[in-house]
């Protein structure tokens, strides 16, 4: 699809990411950073792996996920997309998610419950409207930051058996023109789309200026048929119980003025520590996340003390669902184990089987995981980082995500 933007919005360019380094010892020096380093560009991607132009797409996945049929409308690759659930005769809309990396994503936003976009019986003039509540979710926070309740709107406004559009000049048959509103009646939060039968949406039009991508209209232009993934990005919040999630999990949120070498207890939200668990940019950015928590090891031979990080707050779970949980460690001394888990299965309401994702290798980044389904009648748990063993070396933790997987 052809993108136009408002004049104001400027091409969206793709930010590369740091390489990573050598670990070495956490370094003590003062001084707080910006959580968002470098400059933040609206919606740097419209089409992954399609950049040279301002180009958009509108890729669609139906299947089952998180047992249940859902429809996923989004780019090609489906790691950031509108999720809708098939519910009998409705269509629901749960929200929008952005992606889960640090610099390549957005903002989400999630509904406490379902949106009736539409259902079997509508025609045109008929409309759907109902009153939600909006979480938007700071993908780099990791946390809600703002909650607001809104009414919205979907109106089904014409139907064409034959339309051209105005700029593709392509003619189309059987078309429908709907209008939906995120915030109404405000008239700048209604947007067109045209959507034309075995297509999609050949046309989007929004009135809002400030809409975050900068997007004003596209319209389409060719169509493309490809194989697409089996396994769509699973978002790091629950989109259906959207207070489940890690909070902080990049370990960006601060109480205090962040200083290297800093407690974890005192300095970052959501999360409690040993004496030896502190915050740090040792070895520079790997592309999840400036700050991150590093487990200081034994200078010596090693010691028989642990260290670990444990989320400080009880994580809200449906009982009886699966979850993964996923994390980036650094390993430095082959001798300690280092690992993330489930706290030994330990949670509020009933206990389950703990699982744990250890790092196999030295002086790199390894991004590990593990999966445990909650037990029946548990609906809360917490997850923690540690270093055991011979506790000879540093351990370095990042990018702690949980995620809803049962099919």
């Amino acid at each position: 699809m052809t993108t136009i933007f408002w004049p104001a919005a400027k091409s969206p360019k793709a930010r590369k990411k740091v390489g990573g380094q050598s670990r070495r010892a956490v370094v003590r020096r003062a001084g707080a950073r910006s959580p968002y380093p470098g400059p933040r560009l609206p919606f740097p991607v419209l089409a992954p792996g399609k950049m040279g132009r301002e180009v958009g797409e509108h890729a669609f996945w139906r299947g089952s996920l998180w047992g249940r049929t859902v429809a996923l409308q989004g780019d090609s690759s489906v790691t950031k997309f509108d999720l809708f659930e098939l519910a009998g005769p409705q269509l629901l809309y749960w929200g929008t998610f952005r992606g889960n990396g640090y610099y390549e994503s957005e903002e989400s936003h999630s509904f406490s419950s379902p949106f009736v976009w539409m259902d079997q019986w509508m025609n045109v003039g008929d409309f759907k409207q109902q009153r939600i509540t909006d979480s938007l979710f700071d993908h780099r926070l990791r946390r809600v930051t703002n909650s607001v309740e809104q009414t919205l709107r979907v109106e089904i406004v014409a139907h064409y058996d034959t339309w051209r559009d105005p700029d593709s000049q392509i003619r189309y048959e059987d078309v429908l023109e709907v209008h939906y509103w995120g915030r109404y009646p405000e008239p700048t939060s209604r947007e067109v789309y045209h959507l034309g039968r075995g297509f999609g949406t050949i046309r989007f039009e929004t009135l809002n200026s400030r809409e975050p991508s900068g997007v004003h209209f596209q319209f389409a232009e060719f169509f493309e048929r490809f194989t697409p993934t089996d396994s769509p990005a699973r978002p790091w919040f629950d989109p259906f119980k959207n207070a489940t999630y890690v909070h902080n999990g990049f370990c960006e949120d601060f109480l205090l003025p962040p200083v290297e070498g800093g407690g974890v207890t005192p300095h970052l939200r959501g999360w409690s520590g040993t004496d030896d668990a502190v915050i740090t940019t040792d070895g520079g950015d790997e592309g999840t996340s400036p700050w991150k928590i590093a487990l200081r090891g034994s200078t010596g031979g090693g010691d028989s003390t642990a260290d670990f990080v444990i989320t400080s707050d009880w994580i809200p779970v449906t009982p009886g669902t699966r979850y993964r949980l996923s994390g980036s460690l650094w390993r430095v001394s082959s001798a300690d184990n280092v690992y993330l888990d489930f706290n030994d299965g330990v949670g509020q309401g009933g206990t389950f089987e703990d699982a744990q994702a250890l790092a196999t290798s030295t002086e790199v980044w390894e991004r590990v995981a593990a999966e445990a389904t909650v037990g029946p009648t548990t609906t809360a748990i917490k997850v923690r980082c540690g270093r055991d063993g011979a506790n000879r070396g540093n351990a370095y933790c990042d990018g702690i995500t949980l995620q809803r997987v049962d099919r």
